[in-house]
């Protein structure tokens, strides 16, 4: 197939532009997949813009990074990707859909393969005390219940997922940036996590958390 897409744009004088987002990311980087993107950057008539988001991506191997002739500028924000999960979310509005945030139960999954341990034993323990107010209360119509942010934070230096509070604050961030927690405040004014899921995914995902 690559061989005749690049007979066909040898055999015209369109230049095609291609624009893709993060290059680098993890099904982009399956054997076989940048080796393809490679040659047809090469090709004289194709034009590849596209965003990266790891450090060492100008690291690669070095025949590939020669093919693609990249062109780098640090465009580095640091800024969530609020906007863009906002857009998905307004469609799922529109259309009278709850929105599911990263995807329900695979989503959440495919974040957490990414992340670190004690991520992964700080979302566990958070679904595992939202799910016990459920068991015990029951959570308002469309709402999650919410959990003490002090009380997650005390038992999660307790089980050594986090020693400071900036640890903590940190790893929440990463699900707050993917949509996988919410937050609010009472009227007391205590700030209260959840996690914006249907109980049965809840427990699909601490399921496979515990495993």
């Amino acid at each position: 197939m690559l061989d005749s897409v690049k007979a066909l744009l040898s055999s015209h004088e369109v230049v095609v532009t291609v624009i893709l987002n993060s290059v680098d990311a993890v099904p982009l980087r399956r054997v076989g997949l940048q080796p393809v993107l490679a040659q047809l950057a090469a090709h004289p008539n194709i034009r590849l813009i596209c965003s990266a988001d790891t450090s060492d991506f100008s690291l690669w191997d070095s025949s590939l990074r020669s093919s693609f002739n990249f062109v780098f500028h640090d465009c580095t924000t640091f800024a969530p990707f609020t906007a863009e999960l906002e857009v998905v979310d307004d469609v799922h509005e529109l259309l009278g859909r709850k929105a599911r945030r990263v995807g329900g139960k695979e989503g959440v999954t495919y974040v957490l393969r990414s992340l670190p341990e004690n991520a992964k034993n700080l979302f566990r323990l958070l679904v595992g005390e939202v799910l016990a107010i459920m068991d015990d209360e029951g959570g308002p119509d469309g709402e999650n219940p919410g959990v003490e942010y002090r009380m997650v934070y005390n038992k999660a230096v307790e089980e050594f997922i986090c020693s400071s509070e900036m640890a903590f604050r940190t790893l929440l961030k990463e699900f707050h940036d993917h949509q996988m927690i919410t937050s609010r405040k009472d009227v007391l004014g205590t700030e209260l996590l959840s996690v914006p899921f249907q109980k049965e995914e809840l427990e699909a995902i601490l399921e496979d958390l515990m495993s």
